[in-house]
């Protein structure tokens, strides 16, 4: 027991001058100078450790948040919803990165989306999806001007083609390259189309959009390309249609 006190008394001595009353009119820096080194190292764990450890960590989730949001931040500059289809993520990644590229532009900075949505709930219970939100996301993004294009069935895309989504392309491809894109425009055989108008653009003949199945999937015969009238990117979806048809050439109707 006497040896609990001298050992007491002995540390209460080494940080005596520390944890005494302070004389309130002497400086920081003047206690700090009175110290030795094991003294200041118990006052600082006593008073600043805890304020210096609060404040490492708040710098640490801010420079996060700046290198995230600012330093590395990504632009989503274009987007395609892909309806009821089945693709891996690396090919879907890898066209999109090069459909960024050709627009010359950093894909560490600008991103292409072409996301797969389902609609069809058999399909969306095999893939691991939910129809429900999928169709919210896609009439969220339609409404708010934020989607530019689809890519789905004919099936898929005739329900969209018939609430007026889809712009004619005669209003957005020259008469040349109509003529260039004679075999592979979707023309509707439809009552609200005698003048037989097209609507989109078959993409099965494309070798660029086919990359995107080399990982497998690929279950759309012939999948139906088509712009979304409320979109605010007219000139990116004709660098689009360059891209999955390099014959094409540049140059759409303004």
């Amino acid at each position: 027991m006497a040896l609990n006190k001298e050992f007491e008394k002995s540390a209460l001595d080494e940080s005596a001058s520390i944890y005494a009353k302070r004389d309130e009119s002497e400086t920081e820096r003047s206690r700090w100078s009175k110290m030795d080194r094991k003294q200041r190292w118990v006052h600082f764990k006593t008073y600043y450790l805890r304020l210096v450890i609060i404040g490492c960590f708040v710098l640490v989730v801010a420079g996060f948040f700046v290198y995230k949001d600012v330093i590395k931040r990504t632009e989503v500059i274009y987007r395609c919803a892909i309806l009821n289809e089945i693709a891996t993520d690396l090919p879907i990644t890898s066209f999109a990165d090069s459909f960024t590229q050709s627009l010359d532009l950093d894909p560490d900075r600008n991103m292409a989306s072409f996301h797969l949505y389902y609609t069809n709930t058999e399909l969306a219970n095999r893939v691991g999806a939910t129809v429900s939100s999928d169709l919210t996301n896609v009439s969220s993004m339609i409404y708010a001007g934020t989607l530019d294009s689809v890519i789905a069935g004919q099936e898929d895309f005739d329900g969209y083609r018939e609430k007026g989504l889809f712009w004619d392309l005669t209003e957005w491809l020259s008469e040349e390259q109509r003529e260039k894109l004679a075999d592979k425009l979707y023309i509707p055989e439809t009552e609200d189309n005698e003048q037989r108008h097209p609507y989109g653009i078959y993409l099965d003949q494309s070798a660029v959009y086919q990359q995107i199945f080399e990982g497998g999937g690929g279950i759309v015969e012939q999948p139906v390309l088509g712009f979304i009238v409320n979109s605010k990117t007219k000139e990116m979806s004709m660098a689009l249609l360059d891209y999955l048809f390099p014959e094409l050439g540049s140059g759409a109707d303004s």
